[in-house]
């Protein structure tokens, strides 16, 4: 049962906090002019600081040797996941920049929001290990393939030489920066490590805010009577964490890494999507209303799922 409490608790306050965000921008106080610098602050300063923080303090040398081998599962998991939700646009036949977010809206959870928080819930400090052997595959494939996908469908960025240089961004300059600190036992001075932790902290709040704010600004309803979002979400968010756990389990892993890397692929949508849209003038309205959708369905299929991989199986 505590485990159904820390997920609703989770998502709960996650919740008020996107409330607070749509109030704020629908009575005025935040105009909806201010939204792209909020969505520019976290991107470039917020989300490094965040995985550079629990990237250093997450793992040791030994950490990392140990759980090696949960980069590879996590690594060929996604390599399966990111295949298969590339074909979802073509089946459900999507078009232009909706196809795009679409397969990487059902590929990236919320782990640094909602994901973290909820495993520190349910398994105390030793989860930070395995969120950082998943963070480090996570992250790199988020800031490379996954912000491909967030550029408009007739401005859309390719693998280049240029091109990977833009895709050295703060966040993945921030996560190799920390393994390499981690794999050569270099310990971060105290001063340097409270002052990222304060940045961490300070921009939690952001992204909900962020989103509530955007669908302050939504007129069309109809977004959210979007087919291919509910097959997304019993997909992703059902089936799909659903299979990890019983493969990961057959292989002989550890349960308690085979729950907590379960919890992390069926979470909601990540929050970045709808900045990054916003951003390179994609669809970042579709993007705000599947993030909405996704992370009040999570109240229901994280409980569920939870329940299934801890009590039934």
């Amino acid at each position: 049962m505590e485990y159904f409490s820390a997920v609703l608790d989770q998502v709960l306050i996650f919740m008020m906090i996107m409330i607070v965000g749509f109030a704020v921008v629908k009575v005025g106080a935040i105009p909806e002019s201010a939204l792209p610098s909020i969505s520019i602050i976290f991107a470039k300063i917020i989300i490094p600081a965040i995985l550079f923080f629990n990237t250093v303090n997450g793992a040791t040398r030994e950490d990392m040797r140990d759980t090696l081998f949960l980069s590879g599962v996590v690594a060929i998991i996604y390599a399966v996941l990111i295949s298969f939700m590339r074909l979802m646009p073509k089946i459900l036949k999507l078009k232009g920049d909706r196809a795009l977010l679409y397969s990487v809206m059902f590929t990236y959870g919320n782990v640094g929001f909602i994901g973290i928080p909820l495993l520190l819930a349910l398994f105390g400090q030793r989860a930070m290990v395995a969120v950082t052997m998943f963070a480090i595959v996570d992250q790199l494939t988020f800031w490379t393939y996954g912000y491909l996908q967030t550029f408009p469908a007739g401005n859309r960025l390719k693998f280049t030489p240029k091109t990977l240089l833009k895709l050295f961004n703060p966040p993945i300059i921030a996560v190799i920066v920390s393994v390499i600190l981690i794999l050569v036992g270099v310990r971060v001075p105290e001063i340097i490590n409270r002052a990222f932790f304060s940045v961490a902290n300070a921009g939690l709040a952001l992204p909900f805010i962020y989103i509530g704010g955007m669908l302050a600004t939504i007129k069309d309803l109809q977004l959210f009577k979007r087919f291919e979002i509910y097959v997304g979400i019993l997909l992703k968010m059902l089936v799909v964490p659903l299979a990890i756990f019983v493969a990961m389990t057959a292989a002989g892993i550890e349960r308690d890494i085979a729950i907590a890397t379960t919890i992390l692929f069926g979470l909601p949508t990540i929050a970045m999507i709808p900045m990054l849209a916003g951003l390179h003038g994609s669809d970042e309205k579709y993007a705000t209303a599947t993030i909405l959708v996704t992370t009040i369905a999570s109240l229901f299929t994280l409980t569920f799922v939870t329940y299934v991989i801890t009590v039934v199986l």
